[in-house]
């Protein structure tokens, strides 16, 4: 399966990059490209310029007459700019016709010293020559400081964005002019003249420098323009223009010199001034060439290429949108930070695609992995009798139809398996969980809901918690254990390991069968045989012993018969209320346990007296609430005020006090009654064995069977309560019975 994944990536890869590269060297890409950077490029705010534009506009025009003005206008402008001293004169006026007043031109510009003339070419040139140079007339050559051409060729969407800065061939060749009017103000070519002229031009064959492009400071207007006839008028300040670069051409409407820039139309001698300014301030674009586009489109085509290996589908479509939106940030930050070009559509198809194709493929590898699975399931064995499915797949069925027949076969199956589990576990007379591999409790029977509850999504160790505290918190380890509740219950739990189809470990199964009446009827058979083989066997040994004695008067034999008899009939009578407080069922009923308590004690009156001992009980009157067997607790109180009487010395006091322990963190409110003597005490020793059936206390005859106790704990675990001794030697016990607490109604 990991091998078909790798195979199916290595193809949408390919794909990829395949298609990169044709995009790239195809140019398929170039006008979504040039959109995104006419959008951006009309972004860019107005910079300040040292261009001032002199304009042959519609005012000059009417002011002079029409075009073309007599070559003593132009000798006449020059000398008004020459006396302004500007750092250089541009003048895009071609000047290719002789005319008698050329003397008077160049005489002008030789006098000014910074002109810079325009010229053209004419491609192909005549008589087959690959071009011809349309140069100013010899004379106004001579006299300019420098010539330059002025050719503008827009891309293929008819959109001016960048300008060549050496045209011609290898032998004939003329830098721009406004490249030559950079040299004339700063001395030395441009920066972006001698990145964009490493290569030198064909031999025998016109051509241009790689064009750069143009960051065009606005819409056209933005540069500072002034009417060419006010120039001539003496109507300029000298000072406006002085140290400033002076662009002399036409703007004005039909003239023929406009061009559609990003911005919008704009006049030629206008975009000849973003360009001097762009090369002034070394802010012209770098357009990235195509190969290193195209090593930039592979970087998130690559980063996304390995995220789909990783990563799930949802964080694969987050991370393309990321991806989308990094790449056209990027472009648009070098832009107009950084003054370079990155074209974005090519990288942003290949997100594009890249996306779609692994889909297609991902879903063509699930739908066939699909089919296959359905097929063996269906070829499968089930695990009961099932009815032939309704929908039936064919060889030539259409693969859509096929595939949901096999899905509504499978889906029909697992639904009857389900079923099936589910009633299944419910008839199991004993508690049953499912967990997952977490242990939390996915799927309990009715038995089980009966035992703890709510039990969906609990962890397994808490819901055991809820019936043995002590399990709570623990790892539940497969194999069969003995449970002993807190109300005395008896539980065997199996635990089983839960696997999947593949033998992994999925979860586990838990149950519980309840033994209580099995390991009751064991205990009482065992302390039944214990009470017959020597607690009662005892006294009736010493009765038959006595009457063989001769020694004794009647009246001493007959005493002491009676008290064997009376030991042996306390031995049943105690042995048959322990054994009907463990498996009778008690009468609930709600009770007062503050009067239970009073009842015991005046019951113990008699006994108490005999010794001089005085019983206290609770004085306030108020009512403490239980539910249970009046009978019951009535007997579980008189053992215990008994034995504190039993134990006691003479003149001392039994204590007999009821509290309520208030509710912490949704633990029930629980009634405390706390019986105290002034006894000899218990040995710390002795403590945990106190309650058990048959203990007696060492050095102690008191005639019993060592049941009493054990009917108290067996009555308090019930009443859903427990029992607690504290003792020491000399100074007394105390017993802490604690029941939950009933409310009214």
């Amino acid at each position: 399966m990991r091998s078909r994944l790798l195979l199916e990536w290595a193809l949408v890869a390919g794909l990829a990059i395949c298609t990169l590269c044709l995009l790239v060297s195809y140019r398929v890409t170039e006008r979504p490209d040039n959109l995104a950077y006419d959008a951006l490029m009309r972004t860019r705010p107005a910079l300040a310029s040292d261009v001032v534009i002199v304009a042959i506009d519609e005012a000059s025009l009417r002011s002079i007459g029409p075009w073309p003005w007599p070559r003593e206008v132009h000798a006449g402008l020059i000398e008004r700019l020459a006396a302004a001293r500007p750092a250089a004169i541009g003048y895009d006026v071609l000047f290719v016709e002789p005319s008698a007043q050329d003397a008077m031109l160049a005489k002008a510009a030789a006098g000014a010293g910074n002109v810079v003339l325009p010229m053209t070419f004419s491609v192909p040139g005549i008589n087959g020559a690959p071009f011809d140079a349309q140069m100013p007339v010899p004379i106004l050559a001579r006299a300019a400081r420098a010539v330059g051409h002025v050719d503008l060729t827009p891309d293929a969407d008819g959109i001016l964005r960048g300008a060549s800065l050496l045209g011609g061939d290898a032998q004939a060749h003329w830098p721009g002019l406004a490249e030559q009017v950079h040299r004339i103000v700063t001395g030395h070519p441009s920066l972006a003249f001698a990145r964009s002229t490493t290569r030198p031009l064909p031999s025998g064959r016109f051509g241009f420098s790689p064009p750069i492009l143009i960051p065009f400071s606005g819409a056209a207007g933005s540069h500072r323009a002034i009417s060419l006839a006010a120039v001539l008028h003496g109507e300029v300040p000298p000072e406006l223009l002085r140290g400033k670069i002076v662009l002399v051409g036409s703007t004005a409407s039909g003239s023929g010199d406009q061009y559609p820039v990003p911005s919008g139309a704009m006049p030629g001698v206008e975009i000849l001034a973003n360009l001097i300014d762009a090369l002034i301030d070394k802010r012209t674009i770098h357009q990235l060439s195509p190969s290193t586009t195209l090593a930039a489109a592979f970087v998130p085509l690559f980063v996304l290429l390995g995220a789909l290996l990783m990563l799930p589908p949802r964080v694969n479509v987050v991370l393309g949108l990321v991806l989308m939106v990094l790449t056209t940030t990027v472009s648009a930050g070098l832009l107009l930070e950084a003054d370079i070009w990155l074209p974005p559509t090519a990288a942003l198809v290949g997100l594009l695609i890249v996306y779609p194709l692994w889909a297609w493929r991902r879903l063509e590898a699930a739908s066939a992995y699909m089919v296959q699975e359905l097929t063996r399931l269906r070829g499968e064995a089930d695990a009961f009798p099932m009815g032939e499915p309704a929908a039936q797949t064919g060889r030539f069925q259409e693969a859509i139809a096929r595939q949901t027949a096999l899905l509504q076969i499978a889906i029909g199956r697992i639904r009857d398996l389900r079923r099936f589990f589910a009633d299944s576990l419910q008839a199991l007379p004993d508690a049953t969980l499912v967990a997952d591999h977490a242990g939390r409790v996915l799927v309990a029977n009715r038995a089980a809901e009966a035992l703890f509850g709510e039990s969906h999504a609990i962890p397994l160790d808490r819901l055991l918690g809820r019936i043995e505290p002590g399990l709570a918190g623990q790892k539940v380890p497969d194999g069969e254990r003995e449970i002993v509740t807190g109300d005395g219950r008896t539980f065997v739990l199996a635990v089983v390991p839960l696997n999947d189809a593949h033998g992994s470990r999925a979860g586990s199964i838990a149950r519980l069968t309840e033994i209580t009446a099995i390991r009751l009827a064991t205990r009482q058979r065992e302390d039944a045989l214990q009470l017959l083989t020597h607690d009662m066997r005892s006294p009736q040994a010493s009765i038959l012993a006595l009457l063989d004695r001769t020694d004794e008067d009647a009246q001493t034999l007959r005493a002491r018969i009676a008290g064997y008899a009376r030991r042996t009939l306390k031995l049943a009578d105690d042995f048959v209320h322990h054994a009907r407080a463990e498996s009778a069922q008690h009468a609930v009923e709600l009770l007062d346990f503050a009067a239970i308590l009073v009842e015991a004690a005046d019951d113990q009156w008699a006994l108490a007296q005999a010794k001089r001992i005085r019983i206290e009980t609770p004085q306030e009157d108020c009512e403490y609430l239980v539910r249970g067997d009046r009978s019951l607790l009535s007997r579980m109180l008189c053992n215990l005020i008994g034995n504190a009487i039993k134990y006691s010395d003479a003149g001392t006091i039994v204590r007999c006090g009821i509290t309520i322990e208030r509710r912490v963190r949704e633990v029930p409110e629980m009634l405390c009654c706390r019986i105290t003597d002034e006894g000899q005490g218990i040995a710390a020793a002795e403590l945990e064995a106190i309650f058990h059936p048959f203990h007696r206390s060492r050095g102690v005859e008191d005639g019993g069977a060592g049941l009493g106790l054990a009917f108290v704990r067996t009555v308090a675990r019930r009443h859903g309560g427990t029992i607690d001794v504290e003792s020491e030697l000399g100074k007394g016990t105390t017993f802490t019975v604690r029941l939950p607490v009933a409310e009214e109604g």
